[in-house]
């Protein structure tokens, strides 16, 4: 029988019906013993569902402009790790450098 982290791996291909005739039917083998599995696999099943019932889903007022502002934050954030320069200098920071 598969194990839970090889039934998970391929949890969204077998949702999708694009694995093997054998793996689909370990799978399902799997799914109706573990609880845990099954709850994943209900779960994604649900969101699908859901999903596909609306039309057109709209982001909160606000939402976007906040989600926009973030991600310009981590892009600006050093990679102290990489050695990858500062937008604010063009410099590189020393490794283990805690200078801004």
């Amino acid at each position: 029988m598969m194990t839970c982290r090889e039934v998970l791996d391929s949890l969204s291909s077998f949702i999708d019906e694009d694995v093997k005739q054998e793996v689909m039917q370990e799978m399902h083998k799997h799914i109706h013993v573990c609880s845990e599995c099954r709850a994943h696999f209900d779960s994604m099943t649900m969101t699908i569902k859901l999903y596909r019932h609306v039309d057109n889903p709209q982001m909160p007022a606000g939402c976007h402009d906040r989600l926009v502002k973030v991600l310009e934050l981590e892009r600006m954030k050093p990679n102290v790790a990489s050695g990858a320069p500062t937008p604010e200098t063009g410099k590189t920071k020393p490794k283990g450098s805690t200078e801004t």
